[in-house]
């Protein structure tokens, strides 16, 4: 999921930390990540509500643990005016690979 912030993109897995789920429910209209306010990441599964600049669960079943960050890159070219690629750490390596 990509959520926009003053000072840039942020990007997280689509998995609520509670139970490993997907953090949408099939019938979601709007920006479907969001709460009402538009001001936290909200799992439609149970409720749990997440600040969207570090993904930390702040109420909820899961407080205190996070959502799983993935890196933004902007990148420019000729082909587009700006390109998102996110970036996963794949393992213990610290290998990275494009999602």
């Amino acid at each position: 999921m990509l959520v926009m912030q003053p000072d840039g993109p942020r990007a997280f897995l689509d998995r609520c930390p509670h139970q490993g789920s997907r953090m949408l429910t099939e019938d979601e209209t709007g920006d479907p990540y969001m709460d009402a306010t538009g001001g936290l990441i909200l799992c439609h599964r149970h409720q749990a509500c997440f600040e969207p600049h570090h993904g930390t669960c702040i109420s909820g079943p899961c407080v205190g643990q996070r959502l799983t960050a993935l890196d933004v890159e902007l990148v420019h070219n000729d082909a587009s005016p700006a390109q998102l690629l996110l970036w996963e750490a794949a393992g213990s390596g610290g290998e990275m690979r494009e999602r």
